[in-house]
């Protein structure tokens, strides 16, 4: 097979039980987009039995039903929006789903009593991001009017704006300051309060509450500098998380060319001496970003070589005069380690102008993935 995806299951499994024991709470592990871009099915496979992980958290109910074929003892929040098509299904179903809006609220209603069962929801408050969400006051004059019996208030949580982007936490802690004001008005009292991602987990037990939301740090990465940062002037010990994710492809081709060639679309390189290039048989369909043309780098066999010329739809070209006796069929890898040299996912988005979440999510779901 050409080009493949490797996921090393105990790098996933102890960067989730890192997180169990700074918290020592519950923990409700992200695993949207694709399990950003890990590949669900396989994410499920591998944690369905873990003790760190007590709550699924996905964007739609299309991931929720594949998270519920895979196992059934986990319960399942929908963070993203639910359209009316949808919602029944998802009450039926027994998937918990997120209220963002009065209005969503009386849909809710509506279907809960069209199917006499308990709709689970957990209301989102809005602190400061404007996506979904009720303002505080809102919130407040809901939870005081809830009192259907086919509504079971299952939690109630908020997202940061801005925690991973900075060292100043000034702005988190409004937000912070937003979502307690409304908490003295839930009930029952046994609903999960929840506001933690990634960032705010490392960093401040004070937005801990009854259960942490676990995203990017759990496949292996920092969700910024800042964080790193921060957390590395807060704590004497130190915390490594272990990428999960690998991307494997072989050499489709070996070129000699001479000097002053052009490699790629649009001529946006030139050899400067003769060069070997080789082909690479993946391209910005994959999720190899257009925007690594001519700065990325990959391994050859172990060694590092750059990539010249312009991304393509399915291939790209990399300089390899340097690597002795490259052939068709050797291994290239676009993220991973190997011969003590890697490339990872925070190299490729500065390479890009990015961030690491992008990288991953962007990864085609039609590669293949194996659990290792």
């Amino acid at each position: 097979m050409k080009t493949i995806i490797e996921l090393n299951a105990m790098n996933l499994l102890n960067n989730l039980k890192i997180f169990k024991d700074i918290t020592g709470k519950k923990s409700m592990f992200a695993v949207k987009a694709n399990a950003y871009g890990h590949g669900l099915r396989e994410i499920i496979e591998i944690t369905k039995a873990s003790s760190a992980v007590d709550h699924y958290a996905v964007d739609s109910l299309s991931e929720a039903l594949q998270v519920r074929s895979l196992q059934q003892q986990k319960p399942v929040l929908v963070l993203g929006w639910t359209d009316e098509d949808e919602l029944e299904e998802l009450i039926a179903n027994g998937f918990e789903t997120v209220v963002p809006s009065a209005e969503h609220l009386r849909l809710v209603k509506q279907y809960a009593k069209k199917l006499s069962r308990k709709a689970l929801i957990h209301l989102k408050i809005e602190t400061g991001t404007n996506r979904l969400g009720l303002e505080p006051g809102k919130a407040i004059a809901l939870l005081k009017d809830i009192k259907e019996k086919n509504i079971e208030i299952r939690g109630i949580y908020s997202h940061f704006a801005n925690i991973e982007d900075t060292t100043d936490p000034a702005f988190a802690r409004q937000q912070l300051a937003l979502f307690n004001s409304v908490l003295p008005y839930l009930h029952p009292a046994n609903a999960l309060k929840h506001f933690s991602s990634s960032a705010s987990t490392l960093l401040f037990p004070e937005t801990f509450f009854d259960i942490v939301r676990i995203g990017i740090s759990a496949y292996g990465y920092w969700p910024s500098r800042q964080t790193h940062a921060l957390f590395m002037e807060k704590n004497k010990s130190k915390i490594i998380f272990k990428p999960v994710l690998s991307w494997y492809t072989k050499v489709a081709q070996v070129k000699e060319v001479k000097k002053g060639s052009a490699i790629g679309y649009g001529l946006t390189y030139r050899t400067f001496n003769r060069a070997r290039i080789i082909v690479v048989p993946v391209g910005y369909y994959d999720g190899y970003d257009r925007k690594l043309s001519n700065v990325s780098q990959v391994l050859v066999n172990g060694v590092k070589a750059p990539v010249r010329g312009r991304i393509c739809m399915n291939m790209f070209m990399v300089d390899v005069t340097h690597i002795k006796n490259v052939k068709v069929g050797d291994r290239v890898t676009l993220l991973g380690s190997e011969n003590n040299e890697r490339i990872d996912a925070d190299m490729l988005a500065e390479w890009s102008g990015t961030i690491n979440y992008e990288v991953l999510a962007r990864i085609n779901p039609l590669i293949p993935r194996y659990v290792v």
